[in-house]
């Protein structure tokens, strides 16, 4: 469930499973209830989640009632799907009837999502469970996630029976021949079902490294946890961020922090730094072995900070599972969440090479073309520097090792 202070059964579709071994992207569909009763701190949490678009499905009279407090910002969009006098019978349990009945209404709050700029799309309507639940169902299945995960996740809705969906989805299977059939002769078009799935399906690579990193944190944990104490040249660049960083302090994030260890030096230096990783796995280890540093589940290709709220941020050795068509997003994220003059400081093998280990794919990479992207995300570089590769506890190295800082402008 979401932290948002007076509002009901608000929650992250992130994470349910999709039926060829995906997942839905944390922070891209979220649901709720009404927002008339959120407090400052409640609308203050909804826009630091990242959130693009509120569509409210009520009808023009329950708006009068409860006004929501997004109605006057742009994010906000009002698309009622249902008429303000129901004139049909629910002869079951169902929602069939309302996908009967509503065509027009249930396309235009579909397009509502698909249509939505860059960012999550939160669905409500007055209590977050009937309008909201047919919306946020027929998504997730054009997204692929099967009937019973969504009616599972529909149940977690006070006095929500699972059945109710699942007699819903297949009535839109039956007369319909399916959601995306149903769809497309409400009036949705082909390029709105491709958005949503896009929108809401997590890109296989995230999955993989979480996956991957997850099955192999424990052994990595015990491979590394010293590996900063033998190198003597890593030290040095990290002591040179945390003074770039003193000199201007505030909070830092590690994206990709793994077992903790670098974000857990970097505290040790004094910086206010906290870190994030895809795998919960790896983030048990990090708590464990670093109760002093505050570790949570999250990705650096969505990072739900508010923007310019960053002193510092720190990838290192991160982006080396990011492949070449993500990072521009990647960097254009970093650059939203830093403040102006704030650093940003990396690590990456250097090479043209895509390698697979472990079931994780890594990608290594040339400086000056990293450095060409970061500057093209209006992150200017102001160091740049390789090693050679070295021999430490655990670890033969096989080729360079890249550096690179720099700073918001």
């Amino acid at each position: 469930m979401l932290d948002w202070p007076a509002c009901r059964n608000a929650r992250d579709l992130g994470g349910l499973p999709t039926q060829d071994g995906g997942r839905i992207r944390g922070g891209a569909l979220l649901r709720s209830d009404n927002h008339a009763a959120l407090t400052p701190a409640a609308v203050a949490a909804v826009r630091a989640s990242g959130v693009s678009r509120v569509v409210d499905l009520r009808r023009p009279r329950e708006l009068a009632e409860l006004p929501s407090p997004f109605a006057a910002d742009p994010i906000y969009a009002h698309v009622p799907m249902l008429p303000d006098e129901i004139d049909y019978e629910h002869p079951d349990d169902s929602y069939g009837p309302l996908l009967d009945h509503n065509k027009e209404r249930v396309a235009a709050a579909f397009r509502a999502v698909a249509e939505a700029p860059p960012g999550g799309v939160v669905v409500h309507c007055r209590g977050g469970r009937d309008r909201t639940g047919v919306l946020v169902a027929l998504a997730l299945t054009v997204a692929g996630v099967g009937p019973e995960a969504v009616a599972e996740d529909y149940a977690l809705t006070e006095d929500s029976p699972a059945v109710a969906m699942l007699m819903t989805l297949a009535h839109a299977e039956r007369v319909y021949g399916g959601v995306e059939s149903y769809l497309r002769g409400a009036g949705v078009e082909q390029r709105h079902l491709d958005a949503v799935r896009e929108r809401l399906r997590e890109p296989a690579f995230l999955t993989e490294t979480r996956s991957g990193w997850g099955a192999f944190a424990e052994d990595y944990a015990e491979l590394f946890r010293g590996e900063l104490a033998a190198k003597i040249w890593d030290r040095a660049l990290l002591g040179g961020f945390a003074e770039l960083v003193r000199a201007a302090p505030g909070p830092v994030v590690e994206v990709g922090s793994g077992p903790g260890v670098t974000t857990a030096y970097l505290h040790g230096l004094g910086l206010d730094i906290s870190g994030i990783d895809l795998s919960p796995e790896m983030v048990a280890v990090a708590r464990r072995d670093h109760p002093q540093v505050r570790y949570e589940v999250g990705s650096m290709t969505d990072l739900r900070l508010p923007d310019a709220s960053l002193a510092g941020l720190v990838a290192w050795y991160s982006v080396i599972n990011v492949p070449d068509e993500a990072l521009p997003a990647v960097f254009a994220g970093f650059h939203r969440v830093l403040a102006p003059g704030a650093p940003v400081i990396m690590a990456f093998q250097v090479g043209d090479e895509t390698r697979v280990r472990e079931d994780i794919t890594f990608h290594r990479r040339r400086p000056e073309a990293v450095a060409a992207l970061l500057a093209a995300a209006g992150l200017e570089p102001v160091l740049r520097t390789v090693r050679e590769p070295a021999e430490h506890p655990g670890l033969v190295e096989q080729v360079p090792q890249a550096y690179l800082v720099a700073r918001r402008t």
